[in-house]
């Protein structure tokens, strides 16, 4: 009897160490500069059949300030052919006490989509609770079975910046011998324990300390242990497929996904090829087909067939004109093709946060499709979900990383285009006038193309109370500024962008006594710094490069000269070049000419600091201010 109880006594006391979600019990390491420290991270997924895949996963999180509040993650997708059982949460204070218990019936079930969603099978369950106090902790679990084993779930043992992890486990087991690939990232010296099977493999890691974010430092993504996981046979929503490379992924989406979905009616083909009559060079066909898709469609989205990843058919979208970016992809791609022009659907990773799919690891991947259409020595973009997008801009969106082109032949790895620092430019010209009264008038002309097109050629559409909400941020160190005519000239053929602005401000100069303090630098400072980062840990990235040059002519007031001006300034460093002048032209004119050059690239984490005091330099330089005093009679 006394063996059964001391039995008993070992167990409970095993268990109850097991649940310890007091605040306490967390490693000091891992609550230093976090926001939230997932407490235990375990999914085990077993591939039972080719369509059958089950993954049963809990969760536990002690959220330490409301920063942390998005890690708890306790919500389950699900599509029509999915199920999701066994759903629950329990709440605890941070003594690790039981305070409240949610049930499947009590999480709101409501669609996966934002409301720019017309149709979509996709659906979330989300816990509702609202926390009364800091901290807590939250016991997420859950088992979702799904016929769609394409979509193998990766594993990362990092959640975010400043979220550490105190166990994470994870396991992937095939049950009916189809083989399957996993890939290592950025295992490095995080002591994660890896276990290999004839039918799975598992991973086990500990006390992973939560990684504090840096200005201009790599994706998170770029940095963090993950395993990737990709079933070499696979089915999605009723479609087998089979694929170990890329040509063989992309053959499959070809034959399965697009293939037959590109027909359009004989009344739309006759008039798209109305439209080129008499026009031979393929470039200018695709504009003109570009344009009408353009001016008769709009985009919203659509989560319908396999899986979200098969189009709606060309001639669906032809005849209600609305469309998510594959089927407007796929239908400006069936137009192309009624007026011999060759295009082909592509895959991309797309963002401003450049992020390139895994070339080294077929699977699907992706979040985006646009189209690439070849040309006799060229080839040429065409984001065909937005209304205002010129021919062959891929912008911040699309640059830049590696997409995977669909062809009737297979996938074909490629790489969108990167535009050259300088080419990323902006021309500012001004025509200041400077009032006695420490006012100023300026006739203001801003001409942009590559990634700064990009941030602006959107605005012509913009409002009036738009225009001045812009500018005012834009100039926001010109007190009291005032909008008089805004224009804008937007030249799609050679992607350039022009802004003509006038405007006026008062109090714009200070004074010191009988002089006047004026700043030269009316129309273009630059004036962020990046953050003091003590101890930096990682390299310094610039993604995108950037030239700006300025030329302002400035009147100077009637009655007054310059007392000093500003000298010459040059700057070279590895990470880009300053220069600015100011300069008589003729009495009571100046002219001020500025160029700065950013260069894009890696650097390493040393170089921080040294970027951080060229940025500091080139703001100073920026704010700095001319003497002007009175004419002596």
């Amino acid at each position: 009897m006394r063996f059964y109880f001391l039995l008993l006594s070992t167990l409970l006391f095993q268990y109850s160490f097991s649940q310890d979600y007091s605040l306490t019990s967390i490693p000091k390491e891992l609550l230093d500069n976090a926001d939230a420290v997932v407490r235990l991270d375990k999914m085990d997924v077993v591939v039972e059949a080719l369509d059958k895949m089950t993954i049963t996963s809990k969760r536990v999180v002690t959220v330490l300030n409301e920063n942390g509040d998005e890690h708890v993650h306790a919500f389950a997708f699900y599509e029509k052919n999915d199920k999701v059982s066994d759903l629950e949460a329990i709440v605890y204070n941070a003594s690790g006490e039981e305070i409240k218990k949610i049930k499947k019936r009590d999480f709101l079930d409501q669609s996966a989509i934002s409301g720019g969603t017309l149709y979509s099978d996709s659906r979330v369950l989300v816990m509702r609770y609202t926390p009364s106090q800091y901290p807590y902790t939250i016991e997420f679990s859950k088992v979702y079975t799904t016929p769609n084993t394409a979509f193998a779930p990766n594993w990362s043992f990092l959640d975010d910046y400043r979220v550490g992890t105190e166990r994470s486990e994870f396991s992937f087991t095939v049950e009916n011998g189809i083989p399957f690939r996993h890939k290592e990232v950025n295992f490095g010296d995080y002591g994660i324990a890896a276990k290999e099977m004839n039918n799975g493999i598992s991973y086990k890691a500990k006390n992973l300390v939560p990684m504090e974010r840096e200005p201009l430092s790599p994706s998170f993504r770029n940095l963090v242990p993950q395993v990737k996981i990709a079933m070499n046979e696979f089915h999605l929503e009723g479609v087998n497929g089979r694929a170990t490379t890329w040509q063989e992924l992309g053959k499959w989406m070809n034959d399965e996904l697009l293939a037959g979905r590109d027909e359009l009616s004989e009344a739309t083909i006759t008039h798209v090829k109305n439209l080129v009559k008499d026009i031979s060079d393929p470039l200018e066909k695709t504009r003109i087909v570009y344009d009408y898709v353009q001016e008769n469609t709009r985009y919203i989205s659509v989560q319908l067939g396999i899986g979200g990843w098969m189009p709606i058919s060309a001639s669906d979208v032809d005849r209600v004109k609305y469309g998510d970016c594959k089927g407007l992809t796929n239908y400006t791609k069936a137009l192309l093709k009624a007026v011999g022009v060759e295009s082909y659907y592509t895959v991309v990773h797309a963002g401003r946060q450049i992020r390139h799919l895994d070339k080294d690891f077929p699977s699907i991947q992706g979040n985006h499709v646009f189209l690439n259409v070849p040309l006799e020595n060229d080839e040429i973009w065409l984001e065909c979900t937005s209304q205002t997008t010129p021919v062959n801009h891929l912008g911040t969106f699309t640059d830049n990383r590696n997409v995977l082109k669909i062809t009737p032949q297979g996938g074909e790895m490629v790489r969108t285009k990167r535009n050259p620092d300088e080419e990323n430019y902006q021309l500012t010209k001004a025509d200041v006038q400077v009032g006695n009264q420490r006012n100023v008038t300026g006739h203001v002309q801003i001409f942009s193309r590559g990634s700064q097109y990009d941030q602006k050629y959107w605005r012509t559409t913009n409002t009036r109370s738009e225009q001045e909400e812009f500018y005012k941020s834009y100039w926001s160190y010109v007190q009291d500024l005032q909008l008089g005519e805004v224009a804008y000239q937007n030249n799609e053929d050679k992607i350039e962008f022009l802004e003509t602005v006038d405007f006026k401000a008062d109090n714009y100069l200070s004074s010191a006594g009988d002089k006047l303090l004026f700043a030269p630098n009316i129309s273009n400072r630059n004036l962020g710094v990046p953050d003091r980062v003590r101890n930096r840990k990682m390299p310094l990235i610039i993604s995108r490069g950037y030239l700006d040059e300025d030329e302002f002519t400035i009147r100077l007031p009637e009655g007054y000269v310059v007392e000093t001006l500003i000298l010459p300034i040059e700057e070279d460093t590895k990470f880009g070049s300053y220069a600015v002048s100011v300069e008589p032209k003729e009495p009571g004119v100046l002219v001020y000419k500025r160029r700065l050059l950013i260069k894009s690239g890696e650097y390493p984490k040393e170089d921080y600091k040294l970027y951080r005091d060229f940025r500091k330099k080139v703001a100073g330089y920026d704010n700095a201010k001319i003497v002007l005093s009175k004419k002596k009679s």
